[in-house]
Formats: C-alpha cells, structure tokens, sequence
C-alpha cells in the first residue's frame, strides 16, 4: 500500500512530510508489477521434535500425542526477480505443497483378450464422429474373429465399471489436498487491488499530544463510516470520506489515558476500550469502556482490576457481552448494560492471568502458586465463564503469551530461542500441533497475535500465516501451516527488496506490505491462503517510503487505511484509494 505529498484541496500535509529524510529524491519511473514466481517446496521446515512430555492431561485415560520429525528437502537456488517494468498481470501457474497421491483404480473384471486385427489404413474423409463409431463397431462386430455377443456384453459391462472408477478417480484428484485446503483456486483478487493506488487524505491529529508522551498506537477500529485511533492522547475517530475527526470518547476518569481497544465491535456497533488511571505507560489496565461507536460515548464503565502492578491487560465484544482479561481475573459483563456475568479467578491460589477472548471461548496462560504444573493453558466458555479444558505446559517456559482464542494458540519462549514454540489445541483441549519457531530457513514472526494492536501473525480456520525471516537479512517468505497437524501448507519465497511484513487477512488471501525503493514502490502482496499463489498489488505514491510497513493496515469502504504504530514518525492516520 505509497504516496504523493500534495494533500488533498485546501489540507497542508501531514504526518508523511515528517519521514526519514532516506526517501527517494529522484524521479521514479512510471511503477507496474509482474508476477514473481514461487520457490516451490516439496516438503518443509524442521518440524516437531519427539515429544517431552510437553502436556500434561487432567483426565484419566488421555495419551501424549506422538509427532515424527519429517525430512527436510533444501529448495531450489533462488533467482533474484526482474526490476519493476510497466506490464499486465501475468499470473504464474503454482502447484501447492505436496501433491496428492493418484488414487488407485479397483480391480475390474477379467475379459477375454480381444484379439488385434490388422487393417488397412483407409484414406482420411470428412464423416461425423456418430458415423465412425457406428463404422468401427460394424467391422468388430463382423472380423473375422469377432466376439460372441456374450462375449461382447461382458466387455460392456467391465467398461462400464472402469470407466465409473476413473470418473471416480477424478473427482479425487480434483477434491482431496495434502495440504488440507478447500479445493479450488485462490478467493477472488479485488478489481482496485493491481491499480495504482493515490492518497486519498492524511488526517489532522484531533488532540495534541503532551510534551514526551507516548505515542503508541494501542488500537484501532474500522467502521463503516470512520476509522478509530486508540493512543495517549485518547480514543479519536477520523471520517473514512475525509479523515476530519468526528468524535473523541471522554476519558472514564480524569487523567485517564487508552491503553488498549477490543479486536472487534459488535453487530450492533459497540466496542471496548481499557483505561489506566495515568498515562504513566507502566501503571495498570484497570478500567473498561463500553462505547457506542455510533456516537463516541461511553454506555457504561467497570473496573477490572485492583492491581497496582504492569500487566497485559486485553478486553473483547462477543455478541452479547464484554469479556475482559487482567492480572487476577477475567471477567463478562452484559454488553447493554453492563451488568455482572461471571468472573473466573483461576484454579489455585494467588493466581496470575494473561490471555483472550474471540467467538464462544476465552484462552488464558494461568500461573498459579499451588498449580502443578506451574504454568497452563485454560479454555472457558465464554457463556458461563467455566473451564472447558486446561492443559499443563511442562517445557517450563520463561514467557507465554495467548495469540489467538479461537483457535487456541499460545506461543512459548525458552532459555534459547530454538526452545521458542507454538502450542495449538482443538476445540476439546487435544493438542493438535507444536511448531518450533526457529527453523532451518529462519524465524516465524510470531510476536504478536490477534489481541496485539499491530499484529504480525494471523489465523484464517485452522490456518496459521505469517512470515519467516532469515537470520542474514535475505529474502522471507510467507508460509501457512496446518494447526491441526503442525506442518507446512506452503511456503512461499517474497520477491521484493527490503522490509516485508504481514499486515492482514482479508478475502482469502494474506497480505504483506513491502517499503519503497529506489526501483520498487511500496505495495501490498497477497498470498492465497490455499496454496500461497502471490499477487502482487498496484503501486503507492512515490514518497510513501515505510509507511505501510510500519502499523496497522485496514481495508474497507474503498480505502486503505494505515494507522502508524508511532505518530511522531508518520502522523495519526491516512488513507489511500485505487485510481481511475
């Protein structure tokens, strides 16, 4: 997703003209993309180790899930990709990881060996297909050594049935995927994604910040109609149409400052926002906003947490309520009007909780002072607050962090970082998956998940999908992996040059944005979910520099929203749209 410094009519620029000065200074040739092709993999990275006791189960009866390090085949050398020339879309053909296995036909009924006559080749002439067949079946029929028509009737049927099994046969070529896929080709490009895309506005900031405050997006909203910034300077909503702001959310308390929002607002248009009490960044989350995105004001406000300690504290809309995790607890309350559902404390004593909420489940990382093993994963249900599952996590990690709730995922890091890993379990608690987030090839980003306010690593289903980096600052690669198996869906090598890094799912295909160069304008690529076939999008305008790499990137209402991670650097928000 780059940019022009003109501004809209009547607007001073903002935000972009406070840009590194590492800019491109000369004239860029006019910007157009080819397809890069993908390194293709027929088998992957390093994958889970034998197991060491990693899960402990509560329940009797329940065996460790045993996983087998499959082998690992080097890629092909890779090729650097052609400069930038002005062209059409070309897409190259892909092939997904692994191809399945051709099924094989049953036996069909033994027949009499039909003997071969020779014939004379007769001379070509125009006849229709009807008339040779109805030739053809005339001369076997009156041969010389012409079949009984017993013979002839067994024959049919055994045809009959091989042909039934290659019908058969083919529509399992064309249905089964190794690498569990929805068969089919990639979710449909949108028509504005290839164009060349202009700025369409850069937004004012709606407060002024405070001398050395923070600046930290801390989430963010896209709405129908605007889109919300969370930071120090309080929650904002910017017009989609213009980017004027249109409503700041009045502070819970005086001296109160954001410090996070829900992922999501509800069908009804309420979010969530978490407060703390002073905009030291290292006092607690301890208060919770109901918003009316609608009209930017607060319904109503809880108090989450006594604490006085640091703590991540995240906050959800589910439909019907508002599920918020903090140091000591997570709690629900009604999202009309606020009133009590439940809490949940944990299952021991002096408890410690971190974690999430997303669909019909909260995951949370508990720590607790009689809890053997000392770290777990717990699973409610978001309904009653009561524990659906849990699981013991005896690799004894130093940190853990919830990335996701559904699915549940957790990422676990060690003393070193080949200890780093990602836990997945199903919707009943059976592990599913452990990846190592150190491989031969690099490291997955997957630092931030879906409750972070710039995530690097996204869930589609039971599809994980972000980036893995190479230790030498070469090229990444976007990959997938099944998490209900631990492997590799695929594997795709990035072509640009510079910093690529994944900003989004949207339409059935993960996005990266690339930074501009001296031959490369900034510009997002999708990579589809089912295989990793890359798309390459239109080009930004020439200034854009860093930006699209460097926050949260949103779609919606025809625009391309980008909401900085630091304001300083970029300004508040802007937006871009596809020419023509």
């Amino acid at each position: 997703m780059a940019q022009d410094h003109s501004g809209t009519a009547g607007q001073e620029p903002v935000g972009y003209d406070y840009q590194q000065g590492w800019y491109p200074t000369q004239e860029q040739q006019p910007y157009g993309y080819q397809e890069q092709p993908q390194q293709q993999w027929q088998s992957e990275m390093p994958q889970q180790r034998e197991p060491e006791q990693y899960y402990q189960q509560p329940e009797a009866g329940y065996e460790q899930q045993l996983y087998a390090p499959p082998s690992y085949e080097q890629p092909q050398a890779y090729e650097p990709p052609p400069s930038y020339q002005p062209s059409s879309f070309e897409q190259p053909s892909y092939e997904p990881l692994g191809e399945p296995a051709q099924p094989t036909p049953e036996p069909v009924p033994e027949v009499e060996a039909v003997p071969v006559v020779a014939v004379a080749a007769p001379r070509v002439r125009k006849t229709s297909p009807a008339d040779r067949v109805k030739d053809l079946a005339a001369s076997v029929i009156s041969g010389e050594h012409a079949p009984s028509g017993r013979a002839l009737l067994i024959r049919a049927g055994a045809g009959v049935a091989a042909l039934g099994v290659l019908i058969t046969a083919g529509v399992m070529v064309t249905s089964d995927r190794s690498d569990g896929g929805t068969a089919g080709g990639p979710a449909e490009i949108p028509k504005t994604f290839t164009v060349a895309h202009a700025r369409a506005w850069a937004a004012q900031p709606a407060a002024a910040p405070a001398a050395g405050a923070d600046d930290t997006l801390t989430g963010s909203w896209l709405l129908g109609d605007a889109v919300v910034r969370a930071d120090s300077t309080g929650v904002h909503a910017y017009a989609l149409a213009d980017g004027k702001p249109t409503w700041t959310l009045a502070p819970p308390a005086e001296g109160a400052v954001p410090c996070g929002l829900s992922p999501t607002v509800s069908p009804a248009g309420l979010g969530a926002a978490l407060f703390r009490v002073s905009a030291d960044p290292k006092s607690a989350c301890t208060l919770v906003s109901a918003v009316d995105t609608k009209t930017g004001k607060a319904a109503w406000t809880k108090p989450l947490s006594d604490a006085k300690d640091t703590y991540g504290a995240h906050v959800a809309v589910l439909d019907d309520k508002v599920v918020a995790v903090g140091d000591d607890k997570a709690v629900a309350w009604a999202a009309a009007d606020g009133k009590d559902l439940w809490t949940y404390a944990g299952q021991g004593k002096f408890c410690t909780l971190s974690g999430g909420a997303s669909g019909k489940t909260v995951v949370l990382h508990s720590t607790c002072a009689d809890s053997v093993p000392a770290d777990q994963a717990v699973a409610l249900n978001a309904e009653d607050g009561k524990v659906h599952w849990w699981r013991g996590l005896n690799n004894q990690p130093k940190t853990v962090t919830v990335l996701s709730a559904e699915p549940a995922v957790v990422l676990t890091t060690g003393e070193q970082p080949t200890d780093d890993r990602i836990f997945a379990w199903g919707a009943t608690g059976d592990p599913a998956a452990e990846i190592p987030v150190t491989a031969e090839g690099g490291r997955l980003g997957v630092t931030r998940g879906s409750f972070d306010a710039t995530p690097t690593v996204f869930f589609q289903d039971q599809t994980l999908l972000t980036t893995l980096t190479t230790a030498d600052g070469g090229h990444s690669s976007a990959v997938a992996y099944d998490l209900t198996t631990g492997k590799p869906r695929w594997k795709t090598q990035v072509a640009e040059k510079g910093k690529t890094v994944p900003v989004g799912v949207e339409t059935g295909a993960l996005l990266l944005a690339g930074d501009e160069r001296l031959d490369q304008p900034a510009h997002l690529t999708r990579y589809a979910v089912t295989d990793g076939r890359a798309t390459a999008g239109g080009g930004y305008p020439q200034g854009t520099g860093s930006l699209l790499t460097a926050g949260r990137v949103l779609t919606g209402g025809g625009k391309v929203v980008v909401l900085p991670e630091h304001s300083a650097n970029f300004g508040v928000a802007g937006a871009f749209q596809a020419k023509g």
